[in-house]
């Protein structure tokens, strides 16, 4: 069996508020995850549920507290010096908003040409014809090669910022919100690329969002993440049709929907207070409508058959729930 192009074993990164030292610290918590090369795997959740600290260790950003971050064989987290920055190339990252990330005095050529010769991808010579297929490989014409940032529109300024994730031949890519900032049209395009790309780069990527439909388009496998820990994971249709974890419910509950139904899965209760959250303990229950006794220990992952797990006491009987044809259909409208 080959060996993951991602492996995440254990990872804890968190942020402690010295303010309110009985406060849950934010951050992520014992997080495990495999990415397969080629994959693109969600990660969705409400804001502040860790999802950019996950994504910000795994491309280096940010030192894990403890944990492993595995790379086509090599822990990331183990190298430091040079060795680090040299393997930083197999390890690339597309942001939220591709104006922070771009250098507004290069050229799109200039910009891009830096990745190629910082990690000596191809030889000086092949360098200009290297850039042309990068930018056909994400539909820009070889004429924006030479132009400013300022020059382009959203959606081709991301489409560089993906351009320029690809262009060191990493082995793994994380998107984090890359299409949140663009017009709903723009995103439409970016998402396009995204899948287009699937089919031409073997890059396993790690698509971060809050917006479900997206992710639900681009990827093949998700998690869910809940205050640092992922509540429920599997194959993308066996999450939307029938989600497992009263979470994951609400998520899908909140999403915007065309035809609105009158028995949707009920509500969070109020908004995370990080207070009443306890080490320990099932980190949804003070918001749970379905919480009792037993949520005060912390809830294994039940395993629901094809890879689709939750982390949740009723997980079992919650998948025969939603499995029914009138939750499916709601979900998948």
């Amino acid at each position: 069996m080959n060996s993951p192009a991602l492996s995440v074993r254990n990872l804890l990164r968190l942020f402690r508020n010295a303010a309110e030292p009985e406060a849950m610290p934010v951050g992520v918590r014992n997080v495990s995850l495999e990415i397969a090369t080629g994959e693109v795997v969600g990660l969705i959740g409400e804001s502040g549920c860790g999802k950019t600290t996950l994504g910000r260790c795994i491309v280096g950003l940010e030192r894990p507290d403890s944990g492993e971050v595995v790379v086509g064989g090599t822990d990331f987290t183990a190298l430091s010096g040079r060795d680090r920055r040299a393997f930083r190339r197999n390890v690339q990252v597309v942001f939220q908003k591709p104006e922070t990330s771009l250098n507004p005095r290069m050229t799109v050529a200039r910009f891009v040409g830096e990745a190629l010769a910082n990690f000596d991808v191809v030889p000086r010579g092949a360098r200009r014809a290297r850039l042309e297929m990068l930018a056909g490989l994400v539909g820009l014409n070889a004429d924006a090669l030479e132009r400013y940032p300022h020059q382009l529109s959203g959606g081709e300024r991301q489409r560089v910022a993906i351009m320029r994730a690809l262009a060191s031949e990493p082995q793994v890519i994380v998107l984090d919100e890359p299409t949140s900032a663009l017009d709903v049209s723009v995103q439409a395009q970016v998402l396009r690329t995204l899948k287009a790309l699937q089919a031409e780069v073997g890059t396993a990527m790690l698509f971060i969002s809050h917006d479900v439909a997206v992710v639900r388009y681009v990827a093949s496998r998700v998690l869910v993440m809940y205050l640092g820990v992922i509540v429920e994971e599997g194959p993308a249709d066996a999450v939307f049709t029938a989600p497992s974890h009263p979470y994951t419910r609400a998520l899908l509950a909140a999403a915007p929907r065309l035809k609105p139904s009158g028995d949707e899965a009920p509500p969070m209760h109020g908004e995370l207070d990080l207070r009443a959250a306890r080490s320990g303990e099932c980190p949804v229950r003070p918001r749970c409508p379905l919480a009792h006794d037993r949520c005060r220990e912390a809830p294994p992952m039940a395993d629901l058959g094809d890879g689709h797990r939750a982390a949740c006491w009723l997980a079992d009987d919650l998948n025969k729930q939603s499995s029914e044809p009138t939750y499916r259909e709601k979900t998948a409208s």
